[in-house]
């Protein structure tokens, strides 16, 4: 143990390997353009993408709007959704690790979910 590795924050392990996997579902605007839909589930672990609009195509083009939608185990139900990347920033407190393209979120409680969608 050296002198300055008591002040030396390690990176603690953090276990992905039972996290759910989101994956988006694609719909269409009144419009005809396509946007996605990604789910984060009240107490479930998580690993959403940072940026699926650079992951994702329908038809061969990217898709640029993407929606967080909130399912409630408690309410059986969708609490609500949101913008993406909104949605994004407000979990950053609820990260449990994140690599280059992948966050991984802790499992939310339904109240942490619904400040979300405040």
């Amino acid at each position: 143990m050296g002198l300055f590795s008591k002040f030396k924050k390690e990176k603690i392990a953090v276990d992905w390997s039972n996290a759910y996997t989101a994956t988006p579902k694609f719909y269409t605007k009144p419009d005809g353009s396509p946007f996605g839909a990604i789910a984060l589930t009240e107490g479930t672990e998580t690993i959403l993408p940072k940026m699926p609009q650079n992951e994702y195509a329908v038809d061969g083009k990217r898709v640029a709007d993407w929606k967080m939608v909130l399912v409630s185990t408690t309410k059986d139900g969708i609490i609500g959704d949101c913008d993406y990347q909104k949605a994004l920033k407000k979990l950053e407190k609820h990260t449990l690790d994140s690599n280059e393209n992948t966050i991984l979120i802790k499992g939310l409680s339904l109240g942490e979910l619904e400040a979300i969608v405040e």
